[in-house]
């Protein structure tokens, strides 16, 4: 039995639901008994959700500390009753209250994503090596987070385990996109560190060779009137298109129409990207990235192969990469056609899920202990 425990779940919005999300309806699909315990949603949606699962949904509502008492009484009374051997937390928080004593015999794996990890907070700092001293490994999801939590794990070994992904409904393995057009797709939330500024200014230096080129922004955030007033300024406005939120149908639509996706991401006030999931999603279609080189995007886009990774804090070399995939085709196809086989043979969940089997079940290593 494994117990899945996480602040995050479907049918709430996000990247770390849809990835909980995955990993469990992985394990269950590898024929694994599981249950999760995870943050009470809106009723009417999370029952109609919880319908859809083969596996208990344990749901708890109220303010956090009192919900992550909750939580924690409940799992040691499902322990008790026997039968579990591994509890996954999708964070330190999720561990931070249970009581270690009384889950003995139990493994516990921690999932760790990047950004909780950078802090300057002595209190916070000591959060975290009591919280993760209650596990028995730390799964990070690239290379780069590995590092910044094996500065809080002590004697548990860090591995990296590198994340799953749904596969998006409209992508199929080994049919490429049909880019419509020149042009550009970036998904993300709007705010600084996704480089969002940069592809509108390489965009205006693109301008004079590539007057077709357009942008089309996938996503909401702060950043977005500051984002309006460059394009307006650098006169490339009725070139950016801002989306919003769209829905997924419409998502694959614009992955299809795409020629590059980019998302030059940069650390910004102590935030970071710890892996990078969306560049997944984008490289399921057969469509080649351009990502920043901060955090651990370098282990969910292969420079020079799958894409390339620019210095997002410099315009020109992001400039020099979008002029290199725009102005050579089979480059462009090539790349894509090697990020679409990587996506399908290594991050789809039926093949991601083997490398967590490796550190919940056996307590093997994955080949990347840090």
């Amino acid at each position: 039995m494994i117990l899945v425990v996480t602040q995050s779940f479907l049918p709430d919005v996000g990247g770390t639901q849809q990835y909980l999300t995955g990993l469990a309806d992985a394990f269950a699909a590898r024929g694994h008994a599981i249950e999760v315990f995870c943050r009470k949603t809106s009723r009417s949606a999370a029952k109609a959700f919880d319908a859809t699962r083969s596996y208990a949904i344990h749901r708890y509502g109220g303010i956090r500390i009192i919900r992550q008492l909750r939580v924690a009484a409940a799992i040691a009374r499902r322990v008790r009753q026997g039968d579990v051997m591994v509890i996954v937390a999708d964070s330190w928080k999720s561990l931070e209250l249970l009581d270690r004593s009384k889950l003995k015999g139990v493994r516990i794996v921690c999932i760790a994503h990047g950004n909780e990890y950078l802090t300057h907070s002595a209190v916070k700092a000591g959060r975290l090596r009591r919280s993760l001293a209650k596990a028995d490994v730390v799964a990070a999801n690239s290379r780069f987070t590995a590092g910044l939590a094996h500065a809080f794990a002590g004697s548990v070994p860090v591995e990296v385990v590198l994340p799953g992904i749904m596969a998006p409904g409209e992508a199929r393995e080994a049919v490429a996109a049909a880019p419509q057009g020149e042009r550009l797709l970036c998904i993300a939330r709007l705010e600084p560190r996704k480089g969002i500024d940069q592809i509108i200014r390489a965009l205006a230096e693109l301008q004079a060779d590539y007057p077709q080129v357009v942008l089309d922004i996938v996503g909401k955030g702060e950043d977005k009137d500051r984002l309006i007033a460059l394009a307006e300024q650098l006169g490339v406005t009725g070139r950016v298109h801002f989306h919003g939120y769209v829905s997924d149908a419409r998502k694959a639509e614009l992955i299809r129409q795409a020629r590059v996706f980019v998302l030059p991401n940069r650390r910004e006030h102590g935030s970071v990207e710890g892996f990078g999931i969306v560049f997944l999603e984008a490289a399921a279609y057969g469509v080649p990235s351009i990502a920043g080189k901060d955090g651990g995007v370098g282990d969910a886009v292969i420079d020079g192969e799958t894409g390339l990774i620019v210095d997002g804090e410099d315009v020109a070399t992001l400039t020099a990469g979008l002029r290199r995939l725009l102005s050579d085709e089979a480059l462009r196809q090539r790349m894509g056609a090697k990020a679409q086989t990587r996506f399908w043979s290594e991050f789809v969940w039926h093949a991601a899920v083997t490398r967590f089997e490796t550190v919940l079940n056996t307590g093997q290593k994955t080949g990347d202990e840090i």
